[in-house]
């Protein structure tokens, strides 16, 4: 293992003895497998990003023009609103 030095909040260091004390363990336990969770998550998401790209690359549907104020502005036209955008 690496050692690593952080730095922890007050309110991060008191919550995490009263985790690693609730479950008996080291706090540096506590860390790892806060750090792992992190880890898988972020994984997943870049592979869930990933896919939708891929998905999107071979989409058959090309060349779209639009921008966020046409898309407003259809939007309150299908909502039938008196909407004003303001800058």
């Amino acid at each position: 293992m690496i050692r690593k030095q952080i730095y922890l909040t007050e309110e991060m260091n008191r919550r995490l003895q009263e985790i690693a004390n609730e479950k008996g363990v080291p706090q540096s336990e506590i860390i790892r497998e806060g750090i792992e969770q992190y880890l898988v998550q972020k994984s997943d998401h870049e592979a869930a990003w990933n896919e939708l790209l891929n998905e999107m690359k071979q989409s058959p549907v090309r060349d779209l023009k639009w921008n966020r104020e046409e898309q407003y502005d259809a939007r309150i036209r299908k909502l039938g609103g008196d909407h004003e955008r303001t800058p």
